[in-house]
């Protein structure tokens, strides 16, 4: 089946897992957990620019028909025409998407208000006291405690999760920010219009608008949260209800200090810069 590619990315805790559900219900879209595609694209390519045997025989068509099939081959089961491929990376390599897989690539980035994406994860960490996460696994390696206070620092560090994505997105939003290729979807505007938000994303596609049922919401293509150690990371209730917690009642003094006012994607007089990702 010849397929339309469309691509998912964004911070994490910040309702990705519950929009590619949703676009899932649509009998034309897939929408699945994330994929190594974007690594699978990038390292080739990466090795035929490498490769000593290219650098002497140079074939670049060759190079070109072998990468840009990958995606074709990754999918080449799943029987609906339009594939929604999930990974944070895909907006730092827009230039790569035009190369291999499409000249206009549409790229859906849900986005959060980073305290409340602390609190998330540190709810979530706290519910699940009795496991050690990987956050948890990287703090005793380093000979860190475990507090939250440490956890946060983590999350926010270039090597964190929370870092690591908050740098994707302020670097593709200073090269592309015309609007053409990202499309920003709050969390708090799923949860709180889910119908006026799909129809932007739908918009935003330029697809035919699929009407979506929030009161019973089934996530087909779970992920194996197994790989983080961090049970219900990613679940996905059945019903759309926001179910959170205020960043006052979770957070310490000098984390809420730190880390408030980042979301430089909707406020001008932000705080971010790229020293809060220590």
């Amino acid at each position: 089946m010849k397929h339309e590619y469309y691509f998912m990315a964004g911070l994490p805790r910040s309702g990705g897992t519950l929009l590619k559900t949703l676009l899932d219900q649509n009998p034309k879209i897939h929408a699945g957990p994330p994929t190594p595609m974007m690594e699978l694209v990038y390292h080739s390519s990466k090795y035929f620019i490498d490769s000593e045997s290219h650098g002497a025989f140079p074939n670049s068509k060759a190079a070109y028909n072998l990468i840009s099939k990958m995606i074709d081959n990754y999918y080449f089961d799943i029987e609906k025409p339009i594939i929604i491929d999930h990974n944070r990376a895909w907006p730092s390599n827009i230039e790569l998407l035009k190369t291999y897989i499409t000249p206009n690539p549409k790229i859906i980035c849900t986005v959060r208000d980073v305290l409340d994406i602390l609190t998330s994860f540190i709810t979530l960490m706290n519910k699940n006291s009795d496991q050690i996460s990987y956050i948890d696994e990287y703090l005793i390696s380093k000979g860190y405690p475990c507090t939250d206070e440490m956890r946060c620092q983590h999350l926010m560090s270039w090597e964190g999760l929370v870092g690591q994505s908050l740098w994707v997105l302020y670097r593709t939003l200073f090269m592309y920010n015309d609007g053409s290729h990202l499309l920003l979807v709050e969390y708090e505007d799923i949860v709180n219009n889910p119908d006026g938000t799909m129809k932007r994303i739908y918009d935003f596609l330029e697809l035919d608008y699929y009407q979506h049922d929030y009161n019973y919401i089934d996530d087909k293509n779970p992920v194996n949260d197994k790989e983080w150690n961090l049970k219900d990371m990613h679940k996905v209730r059945k019903e759309l209800k926001k179910i959170s917690k205020d960043p006052k009642d979770i957070l310490s003094e000098a984390v809420l200090h730190n880390y408030s006012n980042l979301e430089f994607w909707k406020n001008e007089n932000h705080n971010f810069k790229i020293e809060n990702i220590a």
